[in-house]
């Protein structure tokens, strides 16, 4: 089942988001053809034949490099999965070609024009590797060469956060990969060395609406990492580091006062044991135990006091002999 979340969305609603992506994992030459001083976002809403309606998708288009006055699309899926989905090629070429026909459909296409180049991608943010097919004709049976070639082609681009090579993750200056170092900290100083290097790609003049999503996006994952911690607000991406530091010195603080009462309730509980134990001696080697007696070994506060009592009962002759008669 997806795990849609609209704050996905609205950090690739930026720009400087969509070229981060483009330069950091496209691993492809043409890459550097592209203007991306033309990013454009454009209307992901579209209406398919039965008229479901498609709003969660973003789509953005910039321009080639040079002469070439023609658009290149780029047609981001934000699905966010807790698995993997097996037809996620079949679905691309759903949503690739309800595009396709909504740019015919609102440019008024002619014959002799040509449609533009959609890149179709999908951002996944999964716990286990992403093992669905990327191409849709290996969806297909082996069937003869001449039925292959008529069979639908596409091939999506995927960006698995947990799968990056380490020179993706640690590119510097690149949003997308500081996002992806953030979404998978493995423990607290990796998660605040992230965060403070968000900060700083993120000046508060130049990136305000940016570094606020992404301030939002870390407390979320805080939350995740200190499971039960009740985690306040922070109006800053600056603050962050701070508070999961302190968060960490709680916890600290919260297992040396746990340690501390298991080890004075363990106390209580070995005097208790102790102290039923000597009422046992007393009573096989006396008979009955007097009530005053009682009241004495109860009120033995030291384990080494009780272990001279047990020691005495051994040799004493009375209770009287015995220091509690």
């Amino acid at each position: 089942m997806a795990e849609n979340d609209p704050k996905y969305r609205l950090l690739f609603s930026h720009p400087r988001m969509v070229e981060d992506l483009l330069r950091g994992f496209i691993h492809e030459e043409w890459v550097v053809q592209l203007d991306f001083g033309t990013l454009e976002r454009v209307n992901g809403s579209f209406v398919s034949e039965d008229l479901k309606d498609r709003r969660n998708d973003v789509v953005w288009r910039l321009r080639w490099r040079g002469e070439r006055d023609d658009w290149f699309y780029l047609y981001l899926l934000l699905e966010f999965q807790s698995a993997p989905e097996p037809f996620m090629a079949v679905r691309m070429l759903v949503y690739v070609g309800l595009l396709l026909q909504e740019l015919i459909r609102t440019q008024r296409l002619k014959a002799s024009d040509r449609l533009p180049p959609i890149l179709p991608i999908v951002l996944y943010n999964g716990k286990r590797p992403w093992r669905a097919p990327r191409d849709l004709q290996s969806l297909f049976p082996a069937v003869p060469d001449g039925l292959r070639r008529r069979l639908p082609r596409l091939e999506y681009v995927l960006v698995d956060e947990g799968c990056l090579t380490r020179e993706e993750r640690e590119q510097t200056g690149n949003l997308v990969a500081a996002l992806a170092r953030l979404e998978t900290s493995l423990d607290p100083e990796d998660f605040s060395r992230s965060a403070r290097d968000l900060a700083i790609l993120l000046p508060r003049d130049e990136q305000g609406e940016l570094r606020r999503i992404f301030t939002a996006w870390t407390l979320q994952v805080l939350r995740r990492i200190h499971r039960g911690a009740t985690i306040p607000g922070v109006e800053d991406l600056e603050e962050v580091p701070m508070l999961e530091e302190r968060i960490r010195d709680w916890e600290r603080k919260a297992r040396r006062e746990g340690r501390k009462e298991g080890r004075e309730e363990g106390l209580r509980e070995g005097l208790l044991r102790a102290r039923r134990m000597v009422l046992r001696l007393v009573e096989r080697r006396f008979g009955p135990v007097p009530a005053r007696v009682q009241e004495q070994i109860d009120t033995i506060a030291s384990l080494d006091e009780l272990e001279r009592v047990a020691d005495k009962i051994l040799i004493a002759r009375s209770l009287q002999e015995l220091g509690i008669g």
